[in-house]
């Protein structure tokens, strides 16, 4: 199943210019959140969102190696 030129540039303006998160976009729009992800995965944009965080136990690397 293919969506319209028009739901993809929804799903872009929602996620690059306000921020929406995919599950939020998913809702409002009525598609599936893998819809969502998809779209923005062949965009080839930057996603927005939190760095990852590093390990719990990345200060007591040194001790343990």
């Amino acid at each position: 199943m293919t969506i319209g030129a028009k739901l993809e540039a929804k799903i872009l303006r929602y996620y690059h210019v306000e921020k929406w998160r995919c599950g939020t976009i998913a809702k409002q729009l009525h598609v599936h959140r893998e819809t969502v992800q998809r779209v923005l995965a062949r965009a080839g944009l930057p996603r927005h969102g939190l760095p990852p965080r590093p390990s719990m136990i990345e200060p007591y690397l040194p001790f343990i190696r």
